[in-house]
């Protein structure tokens, strides 16, 4: 098995187990089985549970750091928020179970204290994206604009994964892209 190959499994098996599970009632040893690995391997290579889970925060961190990065994109404004908002709603629709797991650790505070750094980081990155592409097309308070743009991302992600069966995330997406292509 090649390294990284075993590191995935790793990381995905804890994913789904730390979702439908949940965290502390998953052990490394039941990680290792789902994974078809050895609990050595699983050791060799995260030193602890906290550890995986930071892994794990890691993993998606780095595909919302690319999402992101869109924003970043020379394009014309209209372009670079459609291209944003077409791969948020994608990530919300690819990663609903990491991002279920996600919002169940803000609400467990001692697993809120071991992601809350990590989650800042790459919050305030966002916020940082967010503002400059506001600042960019001319928004009165790009500041504001964009804190405002990103509770609106977080009200249409906490409705979709949690709160509505069948929430109309299309609808949603298009009119989010409405609310601010003229900016």
């Amino acid at each position: 098995m090649k390294p990284q190959l075993g590191k995935d499994k790793i990381l995905d098996a804890a994913l789904q187990l730390f979702a439908k599970k949940g965290y502390h009632t998953t052990s490394i040893s039941l990680i290792a089985k789902t994974a078809n690995v050895s609990k050595g391997l699983t050791y060799n290579y995260f030193k602890s549970k906290e550890e995986l889970l930071l892994a794990i925060i890691d993993q998606a961190s780095k595909k919302m750091f690319a999402v992101a990065k869109e924003m970043s994109a020379p394009q014309n404004y209209q372009d670079t928020l459609r291209q944003f908002l077409d791969q948020f709603f994608l990530f919300l629709v690819n990663n609903k179970s990491y991002l279920r797991f996600q919002l169940s650790l803000l609400f467990q505070p001692d697993l809120k204290a071991i992601v809350e750094g990590p989650l800042q980081q790459r919050a305030e990155l966002l916020l940082s994206h967010t503002i400059t592409m506001f600042r960019e097309v001319g928004a009165e308070n790009p500041a504001l604009t964009a804190r405002r743009f990103i509770s609106e991302l977080d009200g249409i992600a906490l409705h979709h994964l949690s709160v509505f069966k069948n929430y109309p995330l299309d609808d949603m997406h298009q009119q989010l892209f409405n609310n601010y292509k003229d900016l």
